[in-house]
């Protein structure tokens, strides 16, 4: 059933693909775990949430355009888009600023959560599933054969 749903998903033509709302891009950016760094320059994603509306309309365009082509560049992890100076450095020096990379790790939260979606809505994951599922623990299932 699995290997159906994910054909279906492969072929399917781009006209049926549900485009990306700047409300999903916002639900993506809250769903990001604080205190997590995105990527090796320390960077907290609660920066992200800082992003203007005009930057939110924007990623909204390139996620959708991504969509309709239906290819990801191979440069896709090359793109930044927003630099800050880290602290207590000399603004004038390149290397006192960090960039963050967006573009990918917002793309891949939104479609994990459509994907998500479709696997629990369908079933796809028997109830005795516990590894690699929210509030699911395999510590969880050990108790429970306990």
């Amino acid at each position: 059933m699995i290997n159906e749903v994910m054909r279906a998903y492969a072929y399917a033509p781009a006209s049926n693909l549900k485009l990306t709302s700047p409300s999903e891009v916002i639900q993506a950016i809250k769903g990001l775990k604080v205190g997590k760094t995105p990527g090796t320059l320390g960077i907290p994603n609660t920066v992200l949430r800082h992003i203007s509306r005009r930057a939110i309309t924007f990623l909204t365009k390139v996620f959708n355009a991504v969509l309709r082509r239906q290819h990801l560049s191979s440069t896709w992890k090359h793109v930044r888009l927003i630099s800050i100076l880290k602290p207590g450095k000399d603004p004038t020096l390149p290397s006192s600023h960090g960039s963050i990379s967006l573009l990918e790790k917002l793309y891949e939260k939104i479609i994990l959560t459509r994907v998500l979606h479709e696997v629990y809505e369908l079933r796809l994951l028997r109830g005795k599933q516990f590894g690699f599922r929210p509030r699911h623990s395999t510590t969880m299932q050990l108790a429970r054969l306990v």
